[in-house]
């Protein structure tokens, strides 16, 4: 065992002048056996609950083939009914021969098939209006679902770090200890450099003792003493007092020491003895430094004023485009200048289309009218695109993503019953997708063009956890979310409804076709080539992301802005945690975990059903451009 013996010093009752720093341990955590009762409560609750949630799914199943059946039976009485009719009719016909014929039979018969179709009707109206109650229902039990088992992995994570405190704590332990010591004098040494020898080695054979009883009496002794070998537990000695000392005839010096120790452990040790990721004892902060961009100030444009002018007016079918004249700006059409006669390049571009080159010669006033022609899309691989909205504001930043091949699904086996079953997919056309979440100061731009108003400012508020629940709020909306945030956060309080309002102002302002991302296209880019849990590996690690317990400052109290983690292989931002994302689909699904759900619940392959409608402070989205 590599034991760290700290401050030991030659000679009696003395501490060495050496200063040591030691972390301090809290001695205040939550007692791990109340935490592991909760857990067992919590488990037996989901249990419960999955069992509720699978009859649910058993009647809207069962509900869903009566109704089939229901629709085919009504193509029968359908069919029954206009055949007694028919009967009945001939029946009538039959009156004019023989008005003696008794019709009350075919009679009868109509008013029953009329009234079985009637009764069909009735119970396919009843259990549409069913299947209608129950789609809501599972749409609110799977929110709950997830709601407990985020309640479940918080609890795990709190029990880890309980783990951890009540190690430290327990290593953090003062104590005496009274030993002896016999050592055979040599023959080189003087009788003081003897005693010297033999008071150091009971000193460190009672601090021995004392790390092996720290062992010894640890709660989780069996677990931590497999990796004592290993272990960098630290021991102070205080003080220490020579009870005893004498030579015997054999040239031998026998002492006996009290010594007062002081244990710990250093920073992540407890992890390691536990095996547990380090994120669990110590904290590493990561903020991603965004550098200023110098925006240049541009050229000087100076005209020939030599020889006779003339006005040349240019259009084109493109608002915020660029006219280039002689290879200089002059901002975007419709523009009227006066140039020199002669020859002059005209370059009309705009991203996203083919420029318009034509050379003019200017021998009187001219118009140049021109079409711009969107050029074909192939999206690079982390190809950056950016569209620039009305006024030169700039839309959100986009990467290009290539098509390709990818395992889709809870591909580790340990996932939720949606994230089966683990399967191969295909991306065949490439796009472009937002590097990061939409920000608030995206959306401002929308609301501020549109004076758009949320589902949340106008209904009931937005969800916010409370007691563990989520619970809709009145004065909470994307303004106001419960938390500060500035323009760099992302956007939250927004329903589908709302992400769906902000594309299709979007692809109006930019002509361009922009969407939320399917479940697939979403899950292609946040695996980024990864088949691990996150795109990093296969543990959450220590300040990678903005999630529960995975050790940031915004970790379970707010969203942190954009770009505050690393990106991953393709370039995007906070594909793990932040907030989750709205995806295009016939369900309402979000993907990629929060700052307030649990890190097993931020993987890659988890997916969170949602009511349609639904917004809360811990969702938002990403956009996907098509063209």
């Amino acid at each position: 065992m590599r034991l760290a013996l700290l401050a030991l010093t030659v000679g009696c009752i003395s501490v060495g002048s050496q200063t040591f720093a030691f972390e301090s341990v809290s001695s205040g955590y939550n007692s791990v056996e109340s935490l592991e009762l909760q857990l067992s409560d919590k488990e037996a609750e989901y249990s419960a609950f999955i069992n509720t949630l699978n009859s649910l799914n058993e009647q809207f199943n069962a509900e869903t083939e009566k109704l089939a059946l229901l629709r085919s039976r009504g193509d029968e009485l359908k069919k029954a009914r206009a055949l007694a009719l028919l009967n009945m009719n001939e029946q009538y016909e039959a009156l004019v021969d023989n008005p003696e014929q008794d019709i009350a039979q075919a009679q009868t018969a109509y008013r029953q098939a009329i009234q079985n179709q009637k009764q069909n009707k009735d119970d396919i109206k009843n259990t549409v209006s069913l299947i209608t109650s129950l789609k809501k229902q599972l749409a609110d039990a799977n929110l709950q679902r997830f709601t407990l088992a985020n309640a479940r992995e918080a609890l795990v994570e709190e029990i880890r770090i309980s783990r951890v405190k009540r190690l430290q704590k327990e290593f953090d332990k003062q104590d005496q200890i009274q030993t002896s010591q016999s050592v055979a004098c040599d023959a080189q040494e003087t009788l003081k450099q003897c005693i010297t020898r033999s008071n150091q080695l009971a000193k460190q054979k009672a601090s021995k003792q004392f790390v092996d009883g720290l062992f010894a009496d640890a709660t989780e002794s069996n677990k931590i003493s497999q990796n004592k070998d290993n272990s960098a537990a630290q021991v102070r000695l205080l003080n220490h007092k020579v009870e005893s000392g004498e030579f015997s005839g054999q040239g031998n010096y026998s002492t006996t020491v009290t010594v007062e120790l002081q244990g710990s452990l250093p920073n992540a040790e407890a992890c390691k003895l536990l095996e547990l990721s380090t994120r669990y004892c110590t904290y590493d902060k990561e903020h991603a430094q965004i550098a200023p961009v110098n925006v240049d100030a541009g050229n000087t444009i100076t005209l020939n004023d030599e020889g006779v002018m003339y006005e040349l007016t240019i259009r084109s079918d493109q608002y915020d485009d660029e006219v280039f004249i002689d290879g200089v700006s002059y901002g975007s059409t419709k523009l009227s200048v006066m140039l020199s006669a002669g020859l002059h390049d005209i370059v009309i571009t705009k991203p996203g289309y083919l420029d318009h080159q034509e050379q003019v010669r200017l021998n009187k006033n001219k118009t140049v009218k021109a079409e711009l022609v969107k050029s074909a899309i192939n999206f690079a691989n982390g190809e950056p695109v950016q569209d620039i909205l009305p006024g030169d504001e700039l839309g959100p930043e986009l990467i290009g993503v290539p098509s390709g091949r990818f395992q889709m699904g809870d591909l580790k086996g340990a996932g939720l019953s949606n994230e089966k079953p683990a399967r191969g997919e295909e991306i065949l056309r490439p796009f472009a997708i937002a590097q990061h979440q939409i920000t608030v100061g995206d959306f401002k731009r929308f609301v501020k063009a549109t004076n758009y108003v949320t589902e949340a400012e106008s209904e009931n508020g937005c969800a916010a956890f409370i007691d563990g629940k989520p619970a809709y709020n009145s004065v909470l909306n994307w303004r106001n979310p419960g938390f500060k945030q500035d323009d760099e956060h992302p956007v939250v309080c927004v329903s589908d409804n709302d992400a769906k309002a902000y594309l299709a102002w979007l692809t109006k302002q930019t002509d361009r076709t922009y969407r939320l991302p399917t479940e697939k296209e979403w899950e292609y880019v946040a695996r980024a080539g990864s088949v691990d849990n996150y795109w990093w590996g296969s543990d959450i690690g220590n300040g990678r992301a903005n999630c529960a317990y995975c050790g940031s400052k915004w970790s379970n109290v707010s969203t942190s802005p954009i770009k505050s983690f690393r990106p991953n292989r393709l370039g995007l931002y906070d594909t793990v945690g932040n907030v989750w994302e709205l995806t295009n689909g016939e369900k309402v699904v979000a993907r990629g975990g929060s700052w307030n759900f649990a890190p097993k619940l931020a993987r890659t392959s988890v997916r969170l059903e949602l009511a349609p409608g639904f917004r809360s402070n811990y969702v938002g989205f990403r956009v996907l451009r098509e063209n």
